[in-house]
């Protein structure tokens, strides 16, 4: 499918800070499923961009948020105000179905990810790439994801490395326990040998992890897709990962 590419700016919920980001959507009409794409800190935006023309590919509308346009930490309040001018740009897409809106979180942007599902209702699932269950000592405080699970209220999906050096897994069975002992619907994937940063090809512990190994490459982690079904809840997924 012929997809477009393009830079966008949109403006923050503050009503002042501009926030360039970039917008893949698919060239038939519409309207098409969304997934608003939070990138992690580090690796250049290709890497982000090139998972939002893929999800393009297959028929989404896909927007690789601008967050760190506040700097690489930011506190909560801006990252709630630029979610919120995210959500109201989106809704200005005309080939955009916000009743059919997932967030992909990578990172840092797992912790936004939840913070986004809590504030806005439009959020139908989330899913955590290589995320935190508790934000790194040397992170600005702020709301914990391990808290922010309670009042998650939509299926997650979350897809974690055993290896991931900047966020244990040991916090992230942790967080898995809470939220089976809440009753949320989610699902934990865990993938041998990973570290922080797989599921994105232009991360740093990219090429290291999956030279070679054809079925957990960069993309095959984010095929995951998620389906809604006769009310009920199921994962898809698409490669050869082990589901716990």
């Amino acid at each position: 499918m012929t997809v477009r590419l393009e830079s966008v700016t949109f403006t923050s919920g503050d009503g002042e800070t501009s926030v360039p980001s970039y917008l893949a959507t698919p060239e038939r009409h519409g309207p098409h499923p969304v997934v608003l794409i939070l990138r992690g800190v580090a690796g250049p935006d290709d890497g982000y961009t090139e998972i939002a023309r893929g999800l393009a590919e297959w028929g989404y509308v896909a927007l690789v948020h601008g967050w760190k346009v506040r700097g690489a930490d930011p506190t909560d309040g801006p990252v709630y105000a630029d979610l919120l001018g995210a959500m109201t740009f989106l809704g200005s897409v005309g080939q955009a179905d916000l009743k059919r809106l997932a967030v992909f979180g990578f990172c840092r942007g797992g912790v936004h990810a939840l913070m986004a599902a809590r504030a806005h209702a439009e959020i139908r699932v989330i899913v955590v790439f290589h995320g935190f269950a508790f934000r790194p000592a040397r992170a600005q405080r702020g709301a914990e994801p391990y808290d922010l699970a309670e009042g998650v209220s939509v299926p997650m999906l979350v897809l974690h490395g055993t290896e991931d050096e900047q966020a244990p897994i040991a916090d992230m069975r942790r967080m898995e326990a809470r939220m089976r002992a809440l009753g949320k619907v989610c699902t934990f994937t865990f993938y041998d040998g990973a570290r922080h940063g797989f599921a994105v090809r232009t991360t740093p512990a990219t090429p290291r992890m999956w030279r070679g190994r054809a079925s957990t490459r960069p993309g095959a982690s984010w095929r995951h897709t998620c389906a809604r079904e006769r009310g009920g809840h199921e994962w898809r997924l698409a490669d050869g990962s082990r589901s716990d």
